[in-house]
């Protein structure tokens, strides 16, 4: 905006009573629809347009001596005394943005452009002229905060995506993981099978078989039967307690004569394979209540575990420890250990181990099983291993 000089306003006497502006000035002005108005050098209006002081809520005569900033909302005070100082300063025209708040407390928003007026190179007061852009700024307001919200919609669906891609990763894995349990349980099933199928024939086919023949063979025959039926048995249990929400028959019971009955269960097949097999156990009684059934095949189903992947000459350890609230059970073992990588993934469905590069013969709900029985019992378990140094299971279970 180009500075105004007071050569170009008349002295004239105008209608307004203002003997500083000449007709012309006001005549445009109160043709104009926006505010229009002059202030002094210390800031106090001399003129205001009728329509600006009717968008502002008062008559003309009401503004005339009032001060600028007694309209300018205190936020903004800061921002248009900076351009009021630079106007003063650099005598050039300046713009800025300003909410005032009109006689019956509206808050308006204003696009202000304002010039100095000098009188012999020396400014003696401000013209401006403002217009409403409340709406304008609402619309900006709004427009702010739907980009705002554009911009989080959009994060978020950039994590829903990312969430989506995961769960597709995890259901394409799954999947993957229930094929290879289909694949092995067939496996599993068909051997012990093809074994009774093959030594039943044989009996039934050679008429010449001897009697020790036909009883080991019989022998084979019900081992295998034994086996086939804890597969199925273990199948249907694992079914049972992922639909059940508390599948448990809780009593109390004693949990030391328990470990002990299991472990006189393992002892010769831990001497079979000539691993040393001990109990580090309380002689006093130790009662629990849970589900005494499913805590005995979590002890059977780890030291199984032990047993099988523990070489010769190799050692197993049962250890109890009895706390105020809570009884703890150890099963360690000096076997083949399970690799670091596969430790996080042990007791997820349908996974089975890679140990020394070969996959273990099992249907991969074992150590599952396990994890959810003592889940169910508000019990926690943890597992440390050492791939050639061995593996330790840790349970432990609240007495109540």
């Amino acid at each position: 905006m180009e500075k105004i000089d007071n050569q170009n306003i008349d002295t004239k006497e105008n209608p307004n009573g203002n003997t500083e502006l000449s007709k012309e000035f006001l005549l445009v002005s109160e043709l104009s629809r926006d505010v229009v108005f002059v202030l002094n050098g210390e800031g106090f209006f001399k003129y205001i347009n009728k329509n600006g002081a009717r968008q502002l809520d008062y008559f003309p005569d009401e503004l005339n001596g009032k001060h600028f900033f007694d309209l300018v909302r205190e936020k903004d005070k800061l921002k248009v005394s900076e351009a009021f100082g630079k106007i003063l300063t650099e005598k050039t025209g300046k713009r800025f943005k300003s909410e005032l708040t009109s006689k019956f407390g509206n808050v308006l928003l204003f696009d202000v452009y304002a010039a100095p007026i000098e009188n012999g190179g020396k400014v003696e007061g401000l013209i401006a002229i403002a217009y409403d852009v409340t709406d304008l700024g609402k619309e900006e307001k709004k427009l702010k905060e739907l980009n705002a919200k554009l911009i989080e919609a959009n994060r978020i669906i950039s994590i829903e995506r990312d969430r989506a891609k995961q769960k597709i990763s995890v259901l394409e894995e799954l999947n993957s993981l229930k094929t290879d349990f289909i694949s092995n349980m067939s496996h599993e099933l068909r051997t012990p099978l093809a074994s009774i199928v093959g030594f039943a024939e044989t009996i039934d086919a050679d008429t010449e078989l001897t009697a020790d023949k036909i009883k080991e063979f019989n022998k084979i025959i019900l081992e295998e039967g034994k086996r086939l039926a804890k597969l199925i048995d273990d199948i249907l249990d694992f079914s049972k307690l992922e639909r059940d929400k508390e599948p448990l028959n809780k009593s109390e019971f004693d949990l030391i004569l328990t470990l002990k009955k299991i472990s006189k269960e393992f002892l010769p097949d831990a001497q079979k394979k000539n691993i040393s097999f001990s109990l580090e156990i309380p002689e006093a009684e130790i009662k629990i209540y849970a589900d005494k059934e499913r805590i005995t095949k979590v002890i059977k189903n780890l030291l199984s575990n032990a047993i099988k992947f523990t070489e010769p000459g190799g050692r197993v350890t049962l250890i109890v420890q009895d706390f105020l609230k809570e009884t703890e059970i150890i099963i360690s073992d000096t076997g083949i250990g399970i690799p670091q990588d596969e430790l996080p993934f042990i007791f997820e469905k349908f996974r089975k181990l890679e140990t020394r590069g070969k996959s273990t013969k099992s249907t991969g709900l074992g150590l599952v099983t396990v994890k959810k029985i003592i889940d169910l019992h508000k019990g926690l378990i943890r597992v440390k291993s050492e791939v050639n140094k061995g593996t330790t299971f840790i349970i432990r279970l609240p007495k109540n």
